[in-house]
Order: structure tokens, then C-alpha cells, then sequence
């Protein structure tokens, strides 16, 4: 069997980072929009929610905040519980290997814009949208 999703989007907001039994741990959502719209023309989006530990998670505390592009491949895990006498289910992403996509944070900013925030003009690491035509076939 196999169990492996891969996602890219950008986080709802910033990771919640907690400890639990001497192992550091991340949660956050990550916002992926499908390739279509509805029938109003909007924009179809799925939240989907995302957990890391260890060293991940010490990474996603340093480097990621609300808004951060990320490519995520991981497993997905669901499970259910009871609370006040009704189930609950929870589908989550369990991280193996994430990629930050977004500059990274930085304390000296590029430049600052005209209401005082900062900008940074570090682009987006194009190279990880490959096409299949530009693949390196390897023999």
C-alpha cells in the first residue's frame, strides 16, 4: 500500500509550536487552492492540516510564519476520538520532508516600503517547478 501526499501552499497562520513527552512538535494548516474555480467563479481552496516533529518542527519554528510558500510530502494519518459524547475525525499530514519556498525571515530587510514594513526581493526558488519536458533522464 501506499501512503505519500504532496502538497504546496501557504500556511493560515503562524505554527504552533508545544512539547510533548520530550518531543518538540509543530501543527499548522496549509491553504492549497485546486486547479479549478466554483461555479462563482471563486477560487477553491483546502485546508489542510499539518504536524511535524523533532528537528522539523525546530526548523518550522525558526523559518516559518503566517503566509509561507511550502511544498510538503508526508503521510497521511486519520484517527477519531469522543468529546461530550460525540465523534470526532481527524485527517492530518504527518511531515517527512518539507521546503521552504519563501525567503527566509529576516531581521535586515531589503528595503522598507512606503507604510514602514519590510520588503524583501529574495525570489522564490523557481527551480523547483520542473516541467517534465526539462526532466534529466538518468542512465
Amino acid at each position: 500500500m501506499i501512503n505519500n501526499m504532496t502538497i504546496v501552499g501557504r500556511l493560515t497562520r503562524d505554527p504552533h509550536i508545544y512539547d510533548k513527552e520530550g518531543v518538540k512538535r509543530a501543527t499548522f494548516t496549509v491553504a492549497v487552492e485546486r486547479r479549478y474555480r466554483d461555479k462563482a467563479k471563486e477560487k477553491v481552496v483546502d485546508y489542510i492540516y499539518c504536524k511535524a516533529f523533532g528537528k522539523l518542527a525546530t526548523n518550522i519554528e525558526k523559518y516559518l510564519t503566517q503566509g509561507s510558500l511550502v511544498g510538503i510530502t508526508g503521510q497521511l494519518h486519520s484517527s477519531k476520538y469522543e468529546k461530550e459524547g460525540q465523534t470526532h475525525f481527524v485527517t492530518e499530514l504527518n511531515i517527512e520532508y518539507i521546503r521552504f519556498m519563501s525567503p527566509r525571515k529576516s531581521t535586515i530587510p531589503n528595503s522598507i516600503s512606503s507604510d514602514n514594513n519590510p520588503t524583501h526581493s529574495i525570489p522564490i526558488h523557481e527551480e523547483l517547478f520542473i516541467h517534465p519536458d526539462d526532466a534529466i533522464e538518468i542512465t
